[in-house]
């Protein structure tokens, strides 16, 4: 990939606060997500789920993972998604390799600098992280990628010249992620809790019709979803 110019800024350091592990206490697989099937009583505004509960499939009724994927499916966006998830699970997997090396290498910090000081097991465990990475950038991030995202250049650039310069710390991907996070949260979002908001208005009579409906979309959508993540599943393969 091209690059222009070196960051100014140091690869930052792992932390126990970035690292977490109550904030991933519920984990989704790529190809497949749970939808939930009981029905909302209350969908007054204050009692949705937020677009954030949605990605973790914690919707309650129709406000589920499953649903919203199809949706984004639906208008052609769900690119989005897929980059969130993927960059969520590079996050989890970059903890559970800091986690286990940093005690015993503390020097090591997701770095490729940092590399020198890992013993052949651990070399090879880095390895794989940085091919998850690079299929990352493949997919979702460089230009004309199969599923490029609306990223604005300098975060573009930025996300690249870190990977390209030896940084493999999940960091390197948190502005991209709140970018399209923003994204879905200004236009997918609303136009998904509008759509079941007038679904659920014009529901009467129609209720089973629905249901196909929203069975065709989910399967349609975990289709598309499988064939996607064979793809990644490709690019993980690659020799670094």
């Amino acid at each position: 990939m091209h690059q222009q110019s070196a960051l100014s800024t140091s690869p930052p350091s792992p932390s126990s606060q970035y690292f977490s592990p109550s904030t991933h206490r519920q984990r989704h697989s790529f190809a497949s997500f749970n939808s939930h099937h009981s029905a909302d009583e209350d969908d007054s505004p204050l009692s949705r789920p937020t677009l954030h509960q949605i990605l973790l499939n914690q919707g309650r009724g129709q406000y589920t993972l499953d649903n919203f994927g199809a949706f984004l499916q639906s208008q052609f966006c769900y690119e989005n998604l897929a980059f969130w998830l993927a960059s969520r699970q590079y996050k989890l997997c970059a903890q559970s390799l800091y986690q286990s090396v940093h005690q015993s290498v503390p020097m090591f910090n997701l770095h490729a600098e940092s590399a020198q000081y890992l013993n052949q097991s651990q070399a090879r465990a880095f390895s794989d992280l940085q091919r998850k990475m690079r299929a990352i950038l493949d997919t979702f991030v460089l230009p004309s990628s199969p599923h490029e995202l609306n990223l604005s250049d300098a975060v573009r650039c930025r996300l690249l010249r870190s990977v390209a310069e030896g940084n493999y710390h999940p960091q390197v991907l948190e502005q991209a992620r709140e970018s399209i996070m923003d994204l879905m949260k200004c236009s997918s979002y609303p136009l998904f809790v509008e759509g079941i908001a007038a679904k659920r208005a014009s529901s009467t009579g129609s209720a089973q019709s629905e249901k196909s409906l929203h069975d065709h979309d989910n399967n349609s959508w975990r289709h598309k979803a499988k064939h996607h993540f064979k793809l990644v599943s490709k690019m993980l393969k690659r020799s670094p």
